[in-house]
């Protein structure tokens, strides 16, 4: 049985990992960036920042479910051959 096809479901899960997790950072840099200059920037810059700190918590989540689909695929595999 071929199960290559499950392994570019994981690597695309961490991948989206990976690519949530850096748009948090950089949400999280502009809200900082954003709420330190002087004078303060405008609103926007903080709420463009927060948006995208929220996008990225929704892409860590929902590749995370890839991963963890995966994961069970892959141990029914493992239950039903052994």
């Amino acid at each position: 049985m071929e199960v290559g096809g499950l392994g570019g479901a994981l690597s695309a899960g961490l991948a989206g990992i990976q690519k949530g997790e850096l748009q948090v950072t950089q949400g999280a840099q502009q809200v900082a960036s954003a709420s330190t200059q002087r004078p303060v920037t405008s609103n926007s810059e903080v709420t463009d920042g927060l948006v995208k700190e929220k996008q990225g918590q929704r892409q860590v989540e929902a590749s995370a479910k890839v991963v963890e689909a995966y994961s069970q695929t892959i141990g029914s595999l493992v239950d039903i051959t052994v």
